[in-house]
C-alpha cells in the first residue's frame, strides 16, 4: 500500500473515532499541506466514506464498508498505473523465454501481463504463487505449472507460507522473473509488502538468471520490504523513460539494461 493510501486510512480511522475533523487538524496529523488533505477528502467524499463541512469534514455513518470492494479498487489501481509501460516491458519480457525451459513467475501486475505474453503453444514449466498468474497459466495447456498455497494476501493475490517457501527454495529454474516497488542506488530493491520479500529472495536464489521487471517510476524509490541488491539482478527491463542517471547505474553496476519499446 502506497503512502497515499496509508494516509486515507489513517484519515478514515481518524474520523471514525472523533467523528469529525478539520482540515487544519488532518493536515498537522499527517504532515503534509492543506491542499494534500483537500484532495484526500474529495477521493473519500467519491468513495462515500465522508462528508464535507465548513473547514472539514465528518465520517458517514451511512457507508456499509466492504473490504474486498476496497482491495478490488486498489488492484484496478495498479494495473491501470503505468500500464503500457507494463504491457511493453512484459512482451520484452517474454522475448527471453525458450521453449521447455523452467521459470519462475513472481506476483504483481507486469509480471501478469507477462504471463499472458507467454505463447500458448510452449511447452514449459512454470513456478508460481500468485492467484491471478496461476489463472492465466491454467488456460496454457502446455504449461506444466507447479503453484505454491498458503494464506492468501487480497492486496497482491500471492500466496505465503512455509511450505510454499520451501518448495520455491528446493525447485531451481532457468530464470525467474521479479516484480518490485523501488529501486534505490544506496537502500536497493524493494517491495510494497514486507511478507513478499521473502519468496522473492528464494526465487533469485534458485534462478540461474534473474530478470527484474519494473517500469521508470520505480527507480529512486524505496518501500518498505527489502528483497535484495540490483547486483541480485542479471538483467533489467524498464521503459524509455528511465532516467539517465539510472541507466549509467545500472551500466556501472554490471546489470543488462533492456529497454521496452515505446509504446507511443
Amino acid at each position: 500500500m502506497d503512502k497515499k493510501e496509508q494516509r486515507l486510512n489513517y484519515i478514515i480511522e481518524h474520523l471514525k473515532k472523533n467523528n469529525a475533523a478539520s482540515i487544519r487538524e488532518l493536515s498537522e496529523l499527517c504532515n503534509v499541506t492543506m491542499m494534500t488533505i483537500r484532495r484526500d477528502l474529495e477521493i473519500l467524499k467519491e468513495r462515500n466514506i465522508i462528508k464535507f463541512f465548513h473547514g472539514g469534514a465528518v465520517y458517514n455513518p451511512d457507508y456499509k464498508e466492504n473490504p474486498e470492494q476496497h482491495i478490488d479498487y486498489l488492484i484496478q489501481k495498479q494495473k491501470m498505473l503505468h500500464k503500457e509501460e507494463k504491457l511493453a516491458i512484459a512482451k520484452s519480457a517474454a522475448a527471453l523465454i525458450s521453449e521447455n525451459e523452467t521459470i519462475m513467475l513472481d506476483s504483481g501486475t507486469t509480471i501478469f501481463y507477462l504471463s499472458k505474453e507467454i505463447p500458448n503453444e510452449f511447452s514449459l514449466t512454470t513456478i508460481c504463487w500468485s492467484l491471478n498468474i496461476i489463472e492465466v497459466l491454467t488456460k496454457k495447456q502446455k504449461c506444466n505449472m507447479i503453484a505454491s498455497g498458503g494464506i492468501y494476501h487480497h492486496e497482491t493475490q500471492m500466496f505465503e507460507s512455509l511450505q510454499g517457501l520451501d518448495l520455491v527454495k528446493n525447485t531451481r529454474a532457468s530464470k525467474a522473473f521479479i516484480s518490485a516497488g523501488g529501486v534505490h542506488k544506496d537502500l536497493g530493491v524493494t517491495c510494497p509488502f514486507p511478507y513478499e520479500a521473502e519468496t522473492k529472495r528464494a526465487a533469485i536464489k534458485s534462478s540461474m538468471t534473474n530478470i527484474l521487471l519494473v517500469d521508470s517510476s520505480k527507480f529512486n524509490k524505496v518501500c518498505t520490504g527489502h528483497l535484495g541488491d540490483i547486483t541480485d539482478f542479471d538483467i533489467v527491463i524498464t521503459d524509455h523513460n528511465i532516467s539517465d542517471e539510472y541507466r549509467e547505474f545500472l551500466l556501472e553496476k554490471g546489470v543488462s539494461l533492456i529497454i521496452a519499446e515505446d509504446p507511443k
